[in-house]
């Protein structure tokens, strides 16, 4: 039976893009009896009936398909987006809207919420935007047409976002005629079908966020560069946090040559990477944070410029100076990855997933945009990848 589950869950990956470890088989065969009580893996593996094999792959990709959401996930990262600037764009291009594609968009929320930002920043009811919405997944995508919601997928939308543009429906929020104008569906398969889909214009803005994370190392290589060849000139892409952390690291290479010494430019800005020092009564920082900290961005550019080897040694000194530090588990989990450690990066994704799975929500936000959730998604992304080698 395992090894029928796992000739299955490959078809499952070829058809959906979504990598299933050996631990996930048992939820895989829930899901196929989700499907039909009466089917069992070998039926489904060999069945002659091509078209009803298909629809019941599909209908068992849908089962295997996690579909949570809800308005405004992550809203600083959506903040990315100028809208201004892109509505610039399409006008001098000659188009009369700003095209928007949200791949992977699960029940609808993302779509609408990028409608919603879109004529805040734009201070129009009716703003020049066109949000495509496409999901693997028809019953996500029914959802999504529907538009009512719930109290949980909308608790993040404040009471004067709520009365402007969504009105009560049934026990629940239905999303207002003003965003759905804007938002469109359409089922796409970001790993057997082209981007754009078929019939779509480039876009001057694509979102995907945690969709990545459930796919392996070649297909986000592919994934991502049709996102970049279904950009509209000057577009912009914005993945997820969770996907930039949950990919596969590069190998590890040997450091850069420094480069002869030359005229050096002043500082420009720059974001902190990692948790700021606590400061201490005398309003000075904490020395042991600091170092922490100190390590923990030296780690990071040293797994940036390829050298693993040090790279995982500051970031060893990180989690000892600061040991609940997730964040660091995750990039050291990826250090050892690059250096063809299985082992030992098996074990930091473990660590890591087990502090963040501490926070005190899954929003919480562990250092400057990375929650909980997203490196609780991105250690069982990388840990489910390990699994499968």
């Amino acid at each position: 039976m395992s090894d029928d589950l796992r000739v299955l869950a490959g078809m499952v990956q070829g058809a959906s893009g979504i990598v299933l470890s050996d631990v996930q088989l048992t939820s895989l065969g829930a899901a196929l009896r989700r499907v039909d009580p009466r089917l069992a893996a070998t039926e489904l593996l060999h069945d002659g009936d091509t078209a009803r094999q298909a629809r019941r792959l599909a209908r068992l990709v849908d089962e295997v398909t996690v579909n949570e959401t809800f308005f405004l996930r992550h809203e600083d990262e959506l903040e990315e987006i100028d809208w201004a600037a892109a509505a610039t764009r399409a006008t001098s291009a000659g188009r009369r809207a700003v095209r928007v594609w949200s791949a992977g968009c699960s029940t609808g929320e993302e779509p609408y919420s990028l409608a919603l930002l879109a004529a805040e920043a734009l201070h129009s009811e009716h703003p020049p935007v066109g949000v495509l919405g496409s999901d693997i997944s028809p019953t996500a995508l029914g959802a999504a047409q529907r538009a009512v919601y719930g109290p949980r997928a909308v608790r993040l939308l404040d009471a004067g976002r709520r009365s402007r543009w969504c009105v009560a429906d049934r026990g629940g929020l239905r999303v207002g005629d003003r965003l759905r104008a804007l938002v469109r569906f359409m089922p796409h398969n970001l790993v057997t079908e082209p981007s754009p889909p078929e019939g779509e214009q480039p876009f001057d803005v694509i979102v995907c966020r945690n969709v990545l994370i459930y796919f392996d190392a070649p297909t986000v290589a592919r994934v991502t560069a049709g996102f970049q060849a279904a950009l509209a000139p000057g577009g912009q892409l914005l993945l997820g946090t969770a996907d930039r952390l949950g990919s596969a690291p590069p190998p590890a290479s040997p450091p850069t040559p420094p480069a002869p010494p030359g005229p050096r430019a002043g500082p420009g800005p720059r974001t902190p990477a990692g948790p700021q020092p606590s400061p201490r009564i005398d309003g000075t920082p904490d020395p042991v944070e600091a170092a922490a900290q100190a390590a923990f961005e030296s780690g990071l550019r040293l797994l940036s410029d390829g050298d693993a080897a040090s790279g995982v040694q500051a970031l060893r000194r990180a989690l000892y100076l600061a040991p609940g530090l997730a964040v660091a588990a995750l990039q050291l989990g990826r250090g050892h990855e690059a250096l063809g450690d299985e082992a030992a990066a098996r074990r930091a994704y473990g660590q890591a997933l087990a502090l963040a799975e501490q926070a005190a929500s899954p929003e919480a936000r562990l250092y400057n945009r990375v929650g909980a959730a997203d490196v609780v998604a991105a250690s069982r992304a990388r840990l489910t990848a390990l699994a499968r080698v």
